[in-house]
């Protein structure tokens, strides 16, 4: 099976927690993902929360001036990629996927998680040169380009965050909008016509979560030709407190392809960023579950390679 995920926090999980992609107690390590014929993945540089507990002679992200995040993260994919990289490969440009030096490797692309982490123009250019290629523009909380919903769905981006989107789009970045607030969606919509990725973001009609988009959002993106990752984080999946099974995975699947979806779906599992996923996931592996439960209700196998892999592959050839 071949599979391209939009987001995951392990390289977050690798800073904080003084933990190796090669091998780990996380959802993604070389032995997790040997299963797949094809694998591509973006790992987050994350801007975000603190360790459950401090780790001896490591300075939580948060602790650092905000100057040095984005280096401290930058540094950590760049370890992290050159003591991994006779099974993993970093990506600059679709072309990178066909590369012959790739040699059957997993592919590696950086994203970031919240431009927090981008303090000035010069961060900006460091990102870019170090391989970032997508930006979501907030994380939950307010910065100076813009809100997350989970703090204001009704505040937009700021004059800062207007200049980024089109700063970001002109250097040939994908711009992100999960996370961001409603108003916020809008905004860039006004600021470009480019397409764009919610890279791991759900159905607000099938789980009234304020993180998931609303059908009218989707639907823009489905006109711009833009990229939905499903997120697999049992809260937006299912808003009853209960714990979500690939069945709601599916309601999510249906909805968007019942919206004309089925050529913008693809996965951002969020695989070491939430608390908690459906029965059954504890490694990125348990992701052919969701795939084997598609085949058993009659999808089509064209549809589920484009959920998995085709689709982001397009969408990815298409941007970078």
């Amino acid at each position: 099976m071949k599979y391209f995920d939009l987001h995951c926090d392990t390289l977050w999980e690798c800073y904080e927690m003084r933990k190796n992609l090669r091998e780990n107690d996380l959802f993604i390590d070389k032995s997790k993902i040997a299963g797949f014929e094809e694998y591509v993945q973006f790992f987050a540089l994350f801007c975000g929360a603190r360790p459950p507990q401090p780790i001896p002679g490591r300075r939580a992200l948060l602790d650092l001036p905000e100057e040095q995040r984005l280096g401290a993260m930058l540094d950590t994919a760049r370890e992290q990629f050159s003591r991994n990289r006779d099974w993993l490969y970093q990506c600059f440009s679709a072309e990178d996927l066909q590369s012959p030096d790739r040699r059957g490797r997993a592919a590696a692309f950086l994203s970031i998680e919240g431009a927090e982490l981008l303090c000035s123009e010069e961060h900006l250019r460091r990102a870019y040169d170090a391989g970032v290629r997508m930006v979501t523009l907030s994380w939950n909380g307010r910065n100076r380009y813009a809100c997350g919903a989970a703090t204001d769905n009704d505040e937009g981006l700021s004059q800062a965050g207007k200049a980024l989107v089109r700063r970001l789009v002109g250097m040939g970045v994908i711009l992100d909008v999960s996370h961001l607030s409603d108003a916020g969606f809008w905004d860039v919509c006004v600021e470009t016509e480019a397409p764009f990725a919610a890279s791991h973001s759900n159905s607000r009609t099938v789980c009234p979560h304020c993180r998931n988009l609303t059908d009218l959002q989707f639907s823009e993106m489905v006109r711009r030709g833009g990229l939905v990752g499903l997120n697999l984080y049992n809260n937006f999946l299912r808003d009853d407190g209960q714990r979500a099974t690939l069945t709601d995975a599916v309601r999510h699947i249906e909805h968007f392809c019942a919206l004309g979806g089925q050529d913008i779906l693809a996965i951002g599992a969020d695989f070491d960023g939430c608390e908690a996923l459906p029965e059954g996931f504890s490694t990125v592996a348990d992701i052919t579950r969701l795939a084997e439960e598609l085949r058993r209700l009659g999808y089509p196998q064209s549809t589920i390679d484009g959920l998995f892999y085709a689709n982001a592959g397009r969408f990815i050839e298409r941007m970078l």
